[in-house]
């Protein structure tokens, strides 16, 4: 019977299998990823650097706090090829979906039925335009639910598992920004806790576990940047370029993703209404994530999880559909029976496990080079092989490909901005943005840069500032590539320069 539990995949194996495949066999083609691995890269060959070693404009210094995910990335592309970051990506989504199915469970009290289901799908709609990006994010989002699970396992009586959040606390903090949600996340449910059950006992279990969200968050300062790093989310989230990225904004009501996380943020509202006694513990870090998601979409993904969480919780008692027909209710209560008998079951996380270990076995024996795995209608990878057989120098670049430039060219070769965002003031973003729309002012931000080679986008508006080179004159194509193009800048035989 064990076996055949084992053996027989439950639904969020089933998800799991399918999102494995398909994430592990894909190509890379987030911008993003390329100055991860620049970063990384860099650290590994020269160590921690405080002075932005990719551009002459980022004077606020380079903070690289996700410095392992870029180092980790770097390693497995040694080791499996392009196939590497991809294979880790597929890894990390499919065990934070069979951890959240595993703490869906433990909020409905073992049944997983289609209340459940239906929480995991609308949290799965949340997270699913993270899916094709290979970014730090999905590390933060997997060590969150393990922060979830450990705050679970401490509110059912276990002190012991409060250790798991300075070790905890000191890696996300060197994996992915996100790191301040777990001492947040442990913090409120404390108080929370203490809230619901007044009394000796309860005010000493909760002083203690704020003692360990202390831990954790001072455990964050154990990395390449310090003390920096408690006010570096602050910090980030204050910056005015940081209002201009998309996943900074407010949820965008033309997203399905965020309809999926209103009728999250929405559901709890009737399942606590209805419940005969309602959960702090549960309810704090619901409401305050919940409400900051509305004002900042990248929360979405977090914010999601604990409000299913308090939905199944609060939802608990009753597992029928209220003011129904009796056949009908009849008809769901049969259903959701099944559902989770099913998923009681099966334990089939074995599937997805043993897709991801063959595909790396394949891989780690024939790694494919890092230019046949990328998506190369995404990447100018022909541009950026031109570049790189040129004298070092200064690239006036759009703010999404400057990482590919530090990555596949080298840090020799300056990039104007690229998409870290923190290490360029404002003034650099502004001139970005004079250059890309040919704003008042461009000619000066040209003349101030100085740029030995530009690599630019031809679509709108990227063609503003390429018409009007060519019309100034002084510049040479060497390449267009997956619609980009790369001139070289003419200079006089005096300056010694391209």
């Amino acid at each position: 019977m064990r076996m055949r539990s084992l053996l027989l995949p439950g639904p969020a194996a089933l998800i799991a299998l399918v999102l494995a495949a398909r994430l592990g066999m894909s190509p890379l083609k987030n911008f993003d990823l390329f100055f991860h691995l620049a970063g990384g890269r860099f650290v590994l060959e020269h160590g921690f650097s405080r002075v932005d070693p990719f551009s002459v404009t980022g004077t606020a210094g380079w903070v690289p706090h996700e410095w392992g995910f870029g180092v980790l990335c770097v390693m497995l592309l040694r080791w499996l090829g392009a196939a590497g970051p991809a294979l880790l990506v597929a890894a990390l989504v499919s065990a934070n979906l069979l951890l959240l199915w595993k703490a869906l469970g433990r909020a409905a009290s073992g049944h997983r039925g289609l209340l459940a289901l239906a929480a995991l799908g609308a949290i799965l709609v949340v997270h699913a335009p993270t899916w094709p990006q290979e970014r730090p994010y999905h590390v933060g989002h997997l060590l969150f639910t393990v922060a979830v699970l450990c705050v679970q396992s401490w509110r059912a009586g276990n002190d012991r598992v409060l250790w798991v959040f300075p070790f905890l606390g000191v890696a996300w903090a060197n994996l992915h920004g996100s790191w301040l949600l777990g001492p947040a996340l442990l913090g409120s449910t404390a108080v929370g806790a203490a809230l619901d059950s007044p009394g000796p006992e309860s005010r000493r279990r909760a002083v203690r576990a704020l003692a360990f969200c202390v831990a954790a968050f001072l455990g964050a300062g154990l990395g390449p940047d310090g003390p920096n790093i408690y006010l570096y989310p602050l910090h980030h989230s204050l910056l005015p370029s940081t209002q201009t990225i998309v996943e900074w904004r407010p949820i965008d009501l033309n997203a399905g993703s965020s309809w999926a996380y209103l009728a999250l943020a929405g559901a709890p509202l009737f399942a606590v209404g209805a419940a005969s006694k309602r959960s702090v513990a549960s309810l704090l870090p619901a409401a305050v994530l919940g409400v900051a998601a509305i004002k900042v979409q990248r929360h979405a993904p977090f914010a999601a999880v604990l409000l299913a969480l308090v939905l199944l919780e609060h939802a608990a008692a009753a597992r029928t559909v209220t003011g129904t027909p009796g056949p009908l209710r009849r008809f769901w209560s049969r259903l959701d029976d099944a559902v989770a008998r099913w998923s009681a079951g099966a334990r089939g996380g074995l599937w997805p496990a043993l897709l991801l270990v063959m595909l790396t076995a394949v891989h780690a024996l024939h790694p494919t080079p890092v230019e046949q795995g990328v998506r190369r209608s995404t990447i100018p990878l022909t541009a950026l092989a031109t570049l790189r057989t040129l004298p070092p120098g200064k690239v006036l670049n759009g703010f999404v490909i400057g990482g590919p430039i530090s990555y596949f060219a080298g840090p020799d070769y300056k990039v104007f901005i690229d998409s870290r965002n923190d290490p360029f003031p404002m003034s650099v973003h502004e001139d970005h943005d004079k250059l890309l729309w040919g704003e008042p002012g461009w000619e000066e931000v040209l003349t101030r840069y100085d740029p030995d080679y530009l690599l630019w986008e031809e679509e709108n508006p990227g063609n503003i500032l390429l018409d009007r080179l060519r019309a100034r004159g002084g510049w040479r194509e060497l390449s267009r590539d997956s619609g980009y193009v790369l001139w070289v800048r003419e200079r006089s035989q005096a300056t010694g320069r391209p």
